[in-house]
């Protein structure tokens, strides 16, 4: 699983428009809300996978140097997948939605029949609200998609009901956040097993007083 620090350092740094080895060519797929949400999704692709490029018998370098190499590699891969997969593929379907009502209406007319009505009432697909919407929801396909393959979520719950569902994101959420804060976990750990201790050895103390 890639660290959270340099992952989030590389996806902070993308949304603001600072780039290190390249900007995206085609600027006209963001600054939408649709950019950010695949650009959330990338982030819990990028954290979910080992972002270590270099062998197993290299991974004993100083934790400074891997967070470096991981920020590097996570950098690469955010603006390889913005500039050359969503900007374009954003552009081409934005553009293919439009001509969903001359496509229907050329199948149609092939095969003789007058679909007139159907393609009156898609003609709201060439309006800009419908284009805007069709951003959201490639973006929102591919959110929703990768946070349930990286298990974030789980869908499946729904067939159990949204109130299990909803349980369900409440433990993983408490367990992501008691997982951001391991040393203070691990603190308490000792701090306990340091009382029990204490404890234990005053009673064996005691005992051998009296």
């Amino acid at each position: 699983m890639g660290r959270l620090l340099p992952v989030t350092l590389a996806v902070c740094m993308n949304a603001n428009g600072i780039y290190i080895f390249r900007a995206p060519e085609n600027i006209e797929c963001f600054p939408t809300q649709a950019y950010f949400m695949f650009l959330l999704a990338v982030f819990y692709l990028l954290w979910d996978i080992p972002l270590n490029p270099y062998p197993s018998c290299f991974r004993g370098l100083v934790k400074p140097v891997s967070v470096i190499i991981e920020f590097l590699v996570a950098v690469v891969m955010i603006e390889f997948l913005m500039a050359d997969f969503w900007c374009p593929l954003q552009a081409k379907f934005v553009a293919f939605v439009p001509k969903i009502p001359d496509y229907i209406n050329d199948a149609m007319n092939t095969i003789g029949v007058d679909a007139g009505n159907v393609t009156d009432y898609l003609e709201i697909l060439k309006s800009e609200e419908a284009l805007i919407a069709s951003s959201y929801t490639l973006s929102a396909f591919f959110l929703l998609s990768i946070l349930h393959a990286c298990r974030v979520v789980d869908y499946r719950l729904l067939r159990c009901g949204v109130e299990t569902f909803a349980v369900d994101i409440k433990k993983r959420t408490t367990k992501f956040a008691i997982g951001l804060l391991p040393i203070t976990s691990q603190e308490m750990n000792r701090r306990r097993s340091r009382r029990r201790g204490s404890n234990s050895s005053e009673s064996s103390f005691e005992l051998e007083n009296e």
